[in-house]
């Protein structure tokens, strides 16, 4: 495993693996001969495209728990572009976007391929996936993806951002348990997904050109 240091922070990067057990044994054994060097880092893990999976960051985010002088700020794929094609643009296009009037509760999953737009709440355990930007006007507890698979220009945005998981195209993070509550969006910038306030609050086109819709009680950029 390769550490490498950038505008962009420390990486480890594994070029390939033959197995995720072989893969968190290489982890955790960097981790262990190069604690003292690394002091209390944020990395970010770069592993091969295809072996990108929730279940490996579930195991990589394992890993980081037992070196709590370490943070995990994400995880991507080190052998792609990031690029989005035209097809790709065109066939989003093509996609209204879908809005979602309810909240939605642990076990449940919602997803489109184009932007995705909730009014209520994302609860623990409940899972959002989107082709384009997610937009959540109430509190987001669960797990968000958008931009899937491969459109990092996208954003995710709350009014109440306290998620558990998130991923904007191959990119992972954790959720802060110390979040500020606070409306926030989250976007890659430089490859490295962060975090920011969201102040420009409107609700889209798709909701208010829709008689049926009551928004009322977003009419405050700050939730109660």
């Amino acid at each position: 495993m390769e550490i490498k240091g950038d505008r962009r922070g420390l990486r480890l990067i594994a070029r390939h693996f033959e197995s995720n057990e072989v893969f968190v044994d290489d982890l955790r054994h960097t981790l262990v001969q190069q604690e003292r060097f690394l002091g209390q880092a944020a990395l970010l893990i770069e592993v091969p495209a295809a072996a990108l999976t929730p279940e490996l960051f579930g195991q990589i985010s394992d890993v980081f728990r037992e070196f709590p002088n370490l943070s995990l700020r994400g995880v991507q794929k080190s052998d792609t572009s990031g690029i989005v094609t035209l097809d790709q643009r065109s066939a989003e296009l093509t996609a209204p976007p879908k809005v979602v009037r309810h909240t939605l509760r642990s076990g449940q999953r919602v997803s489109h391929p184009g932007d995705l737009i909730i009014i209520g709440d994302v609860n623990p355990g409940a899972t959002v996936t989107a082709g384009g930007d997610i937009m959540i006007f109430g509190w987001l507890r669960g797990t968000v993806y958008a931009g899937q698979p491969d459109d990092s220009t996208r954003t995710i945005y709350a009014l109440r951002f306290d998620p558990s998981q998130i991923r904007i195209a191959q990119t992972m993070a954790l959720g802060n348990p110390d979040g500020s509550g606070n409306p926030e969006k989250a976007l890659i910038e430089q490859d490295v997904l962060v975090v920011k306030p969201w102040h420009d609050i409107r609700l889209p086109e798709a909701v208010t050109h829709d008689r049926t819709t009551r928004f009322d009680r977003f009419s405050s950029a700050t939730p109660s």
